[in-house]
């Protein structure tokens, strides 16, 4: 019977739904304690037993790889992969398996919701009513403002369409040549970076993690910024490298952050980034949404059997 170990924390906390779409298939699941990620030390002792894994962001190492004698397929649930060795994997005849796109719609929702909040001034009004006072403070339409997207895939298109609705001024940039009809549709301008660096109130990221875009968000990056500019990052925490943003925002080179990934997760419970009033934070939560989540179960567990051959 083929043995598969379960670390993703999605399908851990939906656990019994989870076992109903396991039902009747001949496999010996193991689930594995974990929060946020194992580690390489946590994987070593324990994946040489397994044939297939269900992963989260595990740190899916060369040396991992090495140990897992039986591993024949590498589901990562999700999309992102760059915590898992595929080049390496692929060496081995491991395929590595994702699902672009899982996401999308609840992450460019989240990514909205950050630039209102902003745009809109939420808090500030908040703030105020909650202390009994009645003031007015200024806030924008999204159609008075320049809004740069930094990756403009899946996720990122999909930004661009809900901001077209908005009469937003959409600036993007991509590595890769993107659909001329798509651009002409959401009224979007291709520049290069340094002109979203330069000209945007908001700048967005929706790129991959890769040695490209590692700290492609630097303090070198952020003084090209105007103050008033905002980041969003819904993508991966080590694209903005976090000590030069808190710096920005402490000394007000930029206005303010919202973020949802970061380069250390869980976010330390004295990060400067919990304490500070022109930020916006979640738990790495952009992709929360019971269908969307479902979907991947089963996605998952469909290119799990596939890649044990029973599929």
């Amino acid at each position: 019977m083929n043995k598969v170990l379960i670390t993703a924390p999605y399908m851990l906390r939906e656990r019994a739904k989870v076992e109903k779409l396991f039902s009747g298939l001949s496999l010996d699941l193991d689930w594995a304690d974990v929060k946020e990620r194992l580690e390489e030390d946590d994987l070593l002792p324990i994946i040489g037993k397994y044939d297939g894994i269900i992963c989260g962001d595990d740190r899916i190492t060369q040396s991992v790889i090495d140990a897992a004698i039986h591993l024949r397929v590498i589901v990562k649930w999700g999309t992102g992969i760059d915590s898992i060795n595929k080049e390496y994997a692929n060496k081995r005849n491991i395929p590595v398996c994702n699902t672009p796109g899982a996401f999308t719609n609840p992450v460019a929702d989240t990514t909205l919701g950050m630039i209102l909040y902003f745009a809109r001034g939420l808090r500030q009004n908040d703030e105020i009513m909650e202390i009994g006072g009645w003031d007015k403070p200024q806030g924008y339409a999204l159609s008075e403002k320049k809004i740069g997207i930094i990756g403009l895939g899946n996720t990122g298109t999909a930004v661009a369409k809900r901001l077209c609705a908005f009469d937003a001024m959409i600036f993007a940039n991509d590595i890769v040549e993107k659909d001329p009809s798509i651009i002409e549709k959401y009224c979007i301008k291709m520049v290069n970076k340094e002109e979203i660096y330069e000209q945007c109130d908001f700048i967005t990221l929706h790129c991959d993690l890769n040695e490209s875009s590692h700290h492609l968000l630097n303090r070198k990056v952020f003084a090209k910024m105007n103050d008033s500019a905002y980041i969003i990052n819904t993508a991966r925490g080590p694209i903005v490298k976090e000590d030069d943003l808190i710096d920005a925002l402490r000394e007000g080179v930029i206005a303010g952050a919202g973020l949802d990934v970061f380069e250390h997760e869980p976010l330390p419970v004295d990060s400067l980034l919990r304490k500070m009033s022109h930020t916006i934070l979640s738990s790495h939560n952009s992709n929360s949404s019971p269908m969307h989540w479902q979907r991947v179960h089963e996605n998952s567990i469909k290119m799990l059997l596939k890649g044990l051959g029973i599929g």
